[in-house]
């Protein structure tokens, strides 16, 4: 069974954004056990999440796996 490329990008994309969710929540919990409260928590964890989630999106994207400047060529 051969994945149509639309298929193959999704999962990619879900496999960044799991990734970038487990990031998230150490993050938050790391910042929790070093003594901020929950919403500093909270905004620690997502401030992880959308800069590991930046990073994963940019390097798909320049990797071509994402469509954009890969496939250009």
């Amino acid at each position: 069974m051969k994945l149509s490329p639309l298929a193959a990008q999704v999962l990619v994309l879900l496999l960044a954004v799991v990734s970038s969710t487990l990031v998230a929540g150490v993050a938050g919990v790391l910042s929790f056990a070093a003594g901020s409260g929950i919403a500093a928590s909270v905004l620690y964890g997502g401030g992880a999440f959308l800069l590991v989630m930046t990073f994963c999106v940019t390097l798909l994207t320049a990797l071509g796996l994402l469509g954009g400047a890969g496939t250009a060529g």
